[in-house]
């Protein structure tokens, strides 16, 4: 091993090791004899192990005479080479010289011409031609490393990395895709170098840096979503042939249609999935489109569906594309429709539900004056059931519609109840093509409220002060077979709560004087709590004393009523005494003092038995 910044050792974790390991995925059966070439080949570490595994001749090219001269000092051939001119296949082909290409690979080595394209487009022609393999390794400029740092106003040059000052072009995933598409490549398979701590991440003691800081795992979090490639530093992909297309962009085109609706069907609700399309056809703007998406429906259903369509207005039939999903659970559809909509928003209209006239244009104007932002307007919820006429089987309300929900959206009121049925909000599909953000399929409730919180979280919400649709909330029993037990919505619920626990999150501004409102109401509240505990406290010590008192007065009683009939009973044996005895002679006077006495004790008995009780 030489000094030189790019003699690196091949290791079974680094992009080297990773190349191998592709290669020996597709490399081809008779790979033995054919030529391998290594273009930007620096020293060619993967030779000997290249030649070893497939017994390919290896060729070795680069524009570095260090790294040439070296290859050759150990026998293996290497060749100079300037790929970044428009003769770049002309060249490889000279080096081939009539030989069999069996694969290529291209490591670290876009990202230092000032235009890769020709070094693509000959790649591209030769593994056409041969039905090669080529494996490519480029640096990943959006690792989160460099992506917090540059948030923040930085970006370091370096000698060699992720930022290697050397380097002419910087890729991420989406355009070194589209580079490939332009060259008639397509990636099949790959095998990523990720670090989660990249060359960049320094200083050491950088806050937002830090996983551990506020802002760094919120970053983090944000970054994650939006793409797999948050820790790559460097994508490590095995390519093969496919036509070239010239029209291939990384750059995404903002699309001429507003809203795209999306519609969940299973093909049951005929008459439901009719008016539900009816109030689409009499919408006062419209520039929107339906994406329909027929969920797990039977080949009979698929037709009823089918036939919906077919009844509708030309003007609103051409603006509808149905797709067919047979597997997944409730946000299965939601997902699909997402990916293939157009619209710069999107909003969820269930075939079960009503929107007034305005909805699409109450929306477009909200856009207008806050683009970017969910708009949410009011919405109404009714009960309905179902109703039979002419045993056709349609909606029934059994209540008025209700204003029961917010009109003012408060994202931390909505931490802890839903307050947004989806019919009344639509949301920029940005969230879900730039951040990530779509619909957790692993929810059998509640989805809506789930993706509500995170999309509100990062593009806030602008309330429009109007009444645009009509959530309806089955009630009988033939209907409930579109409800949940209450332990799913609690379950689900609990999850929504452990996401949310488990990442920083953002609130919009205005939203903290909201929580200091409510904090502030809950510490009076905690206050007069305590207060009113202390005084019930204080009364139930006066009642212990109390009710210790009344058992002390009725001890006493007791000892009383006792001496009360003990001389009740001496009382009466005197009495009996003297009616034997007959009249007391005139010497008895000290016997009569004595029973006088004895009344006198008496009546004081009778005394204190009163105040006793």
């Amino acid at each position: 091993m030489s000094d030189h910044k790019y003699d690196n050792e091949v290791q079974a974790d680094n992009k080297f090791g990773h190349t191998l390991e592709l290669l020996a995925r597709h490399m081809p059966e008779d790979a033995a004899g054919g030529v391998h070439l290594d273009i930007a080949c620096g020293f060619g570490h993967i030779a000997e192990p290249l030649v070893d595994a497939h017994g390919v001749h290896y060729v070795g090219i680069d524009v570095d005479e260090a790294g040439l001269a070296d290859l050759r000092a150990r026998g293996l051939e290497g060749h100079a080479a300037d790929l970044s001119t428009d003769d770049a296949t002309d060249a490889l082909l000279k080096i081939l010289d009539g030989r069999r290409l069996v694969s290529v690979t291209f490591l670290d080595g876009l990202e230092h011409l000032t235009d890769g394209s020709h070094a693509l487009a000959a790649v591209g022609q030769l593994v056409s031609q041969e039905r090669a393999v080529a494996v490519f390794s480029v640096p990943n400029v959006t690792h989160v490393d460099v992506a917090i740092k540059n948030l923040l106003g930085q970006w370091t040059y370096t000698e060699a990395g992720l930022l290697d000052a050397t380097h002419y072009q910087l890729w991420s995933a989406g355009s070194l895709e589209a580079a490939l598409r332009r060259a008639g490549l397509q990636k099949v398979d790959t095998y990523d170098v990720e670090l989660a701590r990249s060359d960049q991440h320094f200083p050491t003691d950088h806050v937002g840096l830090s996983e551990s800081t506020t802002i760094g795992e919120w970053v983090r979090s944000v970054r994650r979503r939006a793409d797999p490639h948050a820790i790559t530093n460097q994508f490590v992909w095995a390519v093969t042939s496919v036509p070239p297309r010239s029209d291939s962009t990384d750059v995404r085109q903002v699309s001429d249609t507003f809203l795209s609706v999306i519609m969940r069907t299973q093909g049951r609700r005929p008459q439901e999935l009719r008016e539900a399309l009816l109030c689409l056809a009499g919408q006062s703007n419209e520039d929107f489109e339906v994406v329909l998406v027929a969920h797990k429906t039977s080949l009979e259903e698929q037709k009823t569906v089918e036939q919906v369509i077919a009844d509708q207005p030309p003007g609103l039939r051409s603006r509808i594309r149905l797709l067919l999903l047979d597997h997944g659970r409730r946000s299965s559809p939601l997902n699909l429709a997402l990916a293939e909509a157009r619209g710069r928003y999107v909003g969820i209209f269930d075939d079960d539900d009503i929107v007034m006239g305005h909805w699409v244009e109450s929306f477009a104007a909200a856009e207008r004056q806050t683009p970017g932002r969910i708009l949410r307007g009011v919405t109404l919820r009714q009960d309905v059931a179902v109703a039979h006429v002419r045993a056709l089987p349609g909606v029934r309300a059994v209540s008025s519609p209700d204003s029961i929900y917010t009109q003012d959206f408060s994202l931390t009121e909505h931490l802890a109840a839903n307050q947004s049925p989806p019919i009344g909000w639509v949301f920029p599909r940005s969230l879900y093509l730039d951040f990530g953000i779509k619909f957790e399929e692993s929810m059998t409730t509640t989805e809506d409220w789930e993706f509500l919180l995170r999309a509100a979280e990062i593009a806030g919400v602008a309330d429009i002060p109007r009444v645009l649709a009509i959530y309806h909330i089955w009630r009988d029993r033939e209907s409930s077979r579109t409800l949940h037990p209450q332990d799913e919505w609690l379950q689900n619920q609990q999850e929504i709560e452990r996401r949310i626990d488990s990442q920083p999150f953002l609130l919009p501004a205005g939203e903290t004087r909201k929580l200091r409102r409510e904090l502030l109401r809950l510490r009076a509240l905690e206050t007069q709590t305590a207060q009113q505990q202390r005084t019930l406290a204080q009364r139930d010590r006066r009642i212990a004393q109390l009710e210790d008192r009344v058992k002390g007065l009725r001890e006493r009683q007791a000892k009383v009523r006792g001496q009360l009939q003990r001389e009740r009973r001496r009382r009466a044996r005197l009495a009996r005494q003297a009616r034997r005895a007959g009249p007391a002679p005139a010497t008895s006077t000290p016997v009569l003092g004595g029973l006088r006495r004895r009344l006198r004790l008496r009546t004081r008995a009778k005394a204190l038995l009163g105040r006793a009780s």
